[in-house]
Order: structure tokens, then C-alpha cells, then sequence
């Protein structure tokens, strides 16, 4: 009799053969060994799949790779991994961007902790992910992500971006989310929590899916939680800073998205609560867009033309949700500290 894997890990590939290579490696070195891998290949042209099928054939974990013959984005493709944990029976699942390296005993650290009984109303958790930097992914001591915090403009930041990490966050502690970069998700939670358009919301395809679902989660009386005894190493490309050198469809997503996240997710009570700065925030982006970043304007059509559908995905959420813009609102804070909220032992 095979026995299921407790977790899943979901790998979404699009032309990034290199970093794919050094991740199964990664994975290969892992300490706990109670996991399947599911690959998922976007139309992969520089030779990725084949890397791929040779891991497949070759590997000492259970490795299965999906061709997807177009590019699904990162949304479409880990909804597809997410799948893939539920038909292997899978608790967890850890979806996995390629341009990281994990700590040998990462999943073994995480899962310790998630499976604690303290965490039963936990959705997510992240490890300290600290920043890796060209193709070799050279490991840095600045941190890139310990869990995700929320503005009252409609913004969202990477807790400890581009801090030292100089043991400020290395205690356990519940954020609002956690980065897409790196998130083992309960199964449970996510099947509670899936709309139409998916676990991640498929409208989105790229950039802040991982927000809005966390979002959600939170919706629901999910929690999120960072372990910092749980250590990655990534190479952040979408930065604020680094906007000006992104392709225009990433940035066009970029846009759109900022509106989907409270189109789907925001209550009038926090619609309300933080009309100011967020119409203000959304002037500064609009006028942007006019006189900059035109390529970024069919993000506005597409919001026009997806009204009605998106009103319907609206209702449903807003349908379903079991916790108040009153309980949530003290997570949208203007500095990290009020988004990291240390837990006792």
C-alpha cells in the first residue's frame, strides 16, 4: 500500500531552468522527506521541461511534472499544484517560487511547528526569508520577507524588507499573510476558502495574489504565522524600486490587481475607515499611469469590462465572511511593528 504524503510542494516554472535546478536540489536535501513535488511547467521555451522530465525520471522524492502548453501565470499554476495536494491526500501543501534556496531542515521546522496544537486555526506560515542576490543566488544577510503587513492607503510591504537581520523578528509570531514566495498553506483552509476563479483568485495572474488570498483567509478566521527558526534564501525582483525595469504586463497586473484586492476583499466599514488615504493613493496611481506608465491603462478597461463578474465574486466572498472590517482593521497600520505580533511559547 503507497502511503499519502503528508505535504505537497508546488513548483511553477516558466523559463527559469537554472533556478529550477537548484531548487529540486534544495528540495533533495531536505531533512524531512514525507513529500511529493508537483511541477508545473507555464510553456517553458529554454529548456526547463526537459530539466524537469529528467528530475522526473531520475529523483529520489516523487516528482510529477504538468505541462501546461501556455502560461497560466503563477496563479493558474499553483492552483493546479494546490489540486494535485488534494488528490494525494495532502495536509499541506508548500507552494514554492524557483529563485530561493531552502535551509536543509526548512520544511522539517515549519511542519513541527504547524502541527502544533496551538495552530489549529492556523492557514499559513512562513519561515525568515532573507535576500539572495544574482543567478547564483548569493545569500545575503538582509531579510526579504517574514510575513506580509497592511497599509490604511491600500498598500502592502514585505515585513523586515531589506532590514539586517539582527534578531528583531526572530521570535514565532502572527502576521496578516505571508509572502507567495514561500507559504505552506493547511489544505483544509484553502478548500474552505476557494472561490470560482480558484484557491489563488486567477484574476489576479501575477503579483499580490499571495495578499489577497491571505486576505481572505483572514475573512474566514484564518490566521498567519512567520517561524523564524525556519530559514529561506530569495531573490526579490519586484521591488518599488525596481518598477521602471519590469515588463509592462507584470506592471499592467501590478495595477489591476491593487483594485481587485478590495473589490474582493474590503467591507464598507474599512472601505470607510480608510477612504482617505486610499483615494489618495489611487490619484497618485491613476495620474501615474496618464503620464508615465500608459502601457499600465487596459488595467482600467479590464476592471470596466469585468464588472459584472467581479461584483458576482465580490458577493459571494462578502457572502461568506465570518469576520468583521472591525476585527480586521487594526492590521492595516502604517508601520511594521503593529502587523508583528510575537506569540508565547
Amino acid at each position: 500500500m503507497t502511503l499519502l504524503p503528508l505535504l505537497t510542494v508546488s513548483i511553477v516554472t516558466h523559463n527559469e531552468s537554472r533556478d529550477a535546478e537548484r531548487l529540486l536540489e534544495s528540495l533533495e536535501k531536505q531533512t524531512y522527506r514525507d513529500f511529493a513535488i508537483e511541477a508545473i511547467d507555464n510553456n517553458s521555451e529554454d529548456g526547463t521541461r526537459s530539466l524537469l522530465k529528467g528530475w522526473e525520471r531520475s529523483a529520489r522524492l516523487p516528482l510529477r511534472v504538468t505541462d501546461t502548453r501556455r502560461n497560466l501565470g503563477y496563479t493558474g499554476g499553483h492552483n493546479l499544484g494546490i489540486e494535485a495536494a488534494i488528490q494525494n491526500g495532502s495536509r499541506w501543501v508548500l507552494v514554492l517560487n524557483t529563485d530561493l534556496v531552502l535551509a536543509p531542515d526548512f520544511i522539517e521546522t515549519l511542519l513541527e511547528a504547524a502541527e502544533a496544537p496551538r495552530h489549529e486555526r492556523t492557514a499559513s506560515f512562513t519561515g525568515k526569508i532573507l535576500r539572495a542576490h544574482g543567478p547564483d543566488l548569493a545569500p545575503a544577510r538582509d531579510l526579504d520577507s517574514v510575513g506580509i503587513w497592511m497599509t490604511r492607503n491600500g498598500r502592502h510591504f514585505d515585513i523586515g524588507s531589506g532590514l539586517p537581520d539582527d534578531g528583531r523578528f526572530d521570535r514565532e509570531a502572527e502576521v496578516f499573510g505571508v509572502s507567495g514566495c514561500t507559504a505552506l498553506f493547511r489544505v483544509s483552509a484553502l478548500t474552505e476558502v476557494k472561490i470560482a476563479t480558484g484557491y489563488f483568485d486567477d484574476d489576479f495572474f501575477l503579483y499580490r495574489e499571495d495578499v489577497d488570498l491571505a486576505w481572505r483567509l483572514r475573512l474566514f478566521g484564518w490566521s498567519a504565522c512567520s517561524i523564524p527558526r525556519a530559514l529561506a534564501w530569495h531573490r526579490r525582483r519586484g521591488l518599488p524600486q525596481n518598477r521602471s525595469t519590469m515588463p509592462a504586463f507584470a506592471n499592467m497586473h501590478s495595477v489591476k490587481n491593487r483594485f481587485l484586492l478590495r473589490i474582493n476583499n474590503a467591507g464598507q466599514e474599512l472601505i470607510r475607515a480608510t477612504l482617505g488615504p486610499t483615494l489618495f493613493r489611487d490619484l497618485t496611481v491613476a495620474g501615474g499611469c496618464l503620464l508615465t506608465e500608459r502601457t499600465s491603462l487596459p488595467a482600467f478597461r479590464w476592471l470596466l469590462d469585468n464588472r459584472p463578474r467581479l461584483g458576482k465574486k465580490r458577493r459571494d466572498i462578502q457572502g461568506r465572511r465570518t469576520v468583521s472590517d472591525k476585527e480586521l482593521l487594526p492590521w492595516f497600520t502604517q508601520s511594521p511593528e503593529g502587523a508583528w505580533r510575537p506569540l508565547s511559547r
